[in-house]
């Protein structure tokens, strides 16, 4: 029997007028590719409509390209930031501004009220670039973590947002010495700069090549982890190697405690929380027939919990000293403190995913790392959110970060100018909702 069709309704491409519109399946082939590119889930990004800022990311976007590879070719290591600040205030109209330790805290819009910061690194490597590119480093230090993108794009984030946005404040925090320690974030912390701004929450973006490009991971709670060194010294008695029973030996005794030191991970800490124990240098000794006084024992502890960071601090002093103490030979440990715990707002995250949406992007699977970043102490101090940006092109190939190959392409910088201006978007929300919610609370209180 044919379908009876209802008066006055049209039929377009096989479907009524009135249906709505399927949504275009996945492909198998397309799926397979997500799955070999690492990307178990992704949520598509909307397709139809002009994105937010469109026009002044398109306005700004070429010299924004040519600020990235200005700042790539002319790199700076860890204290040694302070040409890139002063480059990077006078391009945002604040060439004036006081340093910081070699940063910046630049503060836009209204004077008064909690203001959104939007943070981006100074400093690169001291790595030879072997890019190949026309506007590589050849100075012995390279942008090879992509800072030099991370800057562009906050002065292209920056310049949307006193276009369209001139009465909400926005704060650019020029930061030094990501890479080096000690670290630049306490810095700008401790400063006046800081105090004066007034800064309710931080926004920051990452490149990511773990990550394909275009798309993002936004993930709520611990995303990196705290850091810390420690220096653990075995102290013997040396002597002549042809006669071992004379000497306390540290060498045998640090070797011991190296592998006592694997079971910390594997016997003294909750499977269910991340934690690493890695040595990275063992030093001891000059002449293949001398046993030293001294053996060091360097190396590094990441953790996502306060507690177990502590704890695991407990358990190498233990280890060392009991281990040791089996050989003849004593300990001393050094701990140095380094980045806490980067926690992720849940509440920015929840209001930031739809607005990544809106930009273009697609969100990815939750990522999480043993890596650390002194985004962190931003972290700690108030409400903030590190958003991870791809970079990869799907093949194990590609350079990671870190690597004298490491060269994001040019669309990064958009990409990560649209992940801070999603960012600031959902932080600002998040501010206006908490400065509500106490109203309401203060209002009842009275």
């Amino acid at each position: 029997m044919a379908t009876r069709r209802r008066k006055g309704v049209r039929r377009l491409g096989g479907r009524r007028r009135d249906e709505p519109r399927r949504r275009k399946a996945i492909s198998g082939h397309d799926r397979r590719r997500q799955r070999r590119e690492g990307v178990r889930q992704v949520i598509t990004p909307v397709a139809a409509g002009r994105r937010p800022f469109d026009h002044e990311i398109r306005a700004g976007l070429g010299d924004a390209q040519a600020l990235r590879r200005e700042l790539h070719r002319t790199p700076r290591t860890g204290g040694d930031e302070e040409p890139v600040a002063r480059l990077l205030a006078t391009r945002l109209g604040r060439a004036e501004a006081p340093s910081i330790a070699g940063g910046r805290i630049l503060r836009f819009g209204p004077a008064d009220g909690p203001a959104v910061a939007l943070r981006a690194e100074l400093d690169a490597l001291p790595i030879d670039e072997e890019t190949g590119v026309r506007w590589a480093s050849r100075n012995g230090a390279m942008h090879a973590c992509g800072h030099d993108v991370h800057m562009a794009a906050l002065a292209l984030a920056v310049g949307c947002l006193r276009k369209t946005m001139p009465d909400v404040p926005v704060v650019a925090l020029l930061q030094p010495r990501e890479e080096t320690y000690p670290c630049g974030a306490p810095d700008l912390l401790g400063s006046d700069e800081w105090a004066g701004a007034n800064i309710g929450a931080v926004v920051g973006g990452h490149l990511q090549p773990r990550l394909p490009a275009g798309v993002v991971s936004a993930a709520p709670g611990a995303v990196n982890a705290a850091s810390d060194e420690f220096e653990l010294t075995v102290h013997g008695v040396g002597g002549h190697a042809a006669y071992p029973h004379t000497v306390e030996d540290p060498v045998v005794a640090a070797a011991a405690i190296v592998g006592a030191m694997q079971h910390i991970v594997s016997r003294r800490t909750d499977p269910m929380q991340p934690a690493v124990v890695s040595i990275g240098s063992v030093r001891g000794g000059q002449a293949a027939n001398i046993i030293p006084n001294d053996v060091r024992i360097l190396g590094t502890v990441r953790t996502f919990d306060s507690a177990q960071r502590e704890d695991v601090k407990s358990h190498l002093e233990a280890i060392g000293r009991n281990v040791a103490a089996g050989y003849g030979c004593t300990t001393t440990l050094r701990i140095v403190s380094g980045e806490p715990v980067l926690t992720n707002s849940p509440d920015i995250v929840h209001r930031l995913r739809p607005n990544i949406r809106e930009q273009g992007m697609s969100l990815g699977e939750d990522l999480r790392s043993c890596g650390a970043d002194d985004f962190a102490y931003y972290s700690d101090a108030v409400a903030s959110v590190m958003v991870f940006v791809g970079t990869g092109d799907g093949t194990s190939s590609s350079p990671g970060l870190h690597s004298p190959r490491f060269l994001p392409p040019e669309s990064a910088v958009e990409d990560v100018a649209r992940v801070l201006l999603a960012g600031f978007s959902a932080a600002n929300d998040h501010l206006r909702a908490d400065m509500s919610s106490r109203s309401l609370s203060e209002g009842s209180v009275t």
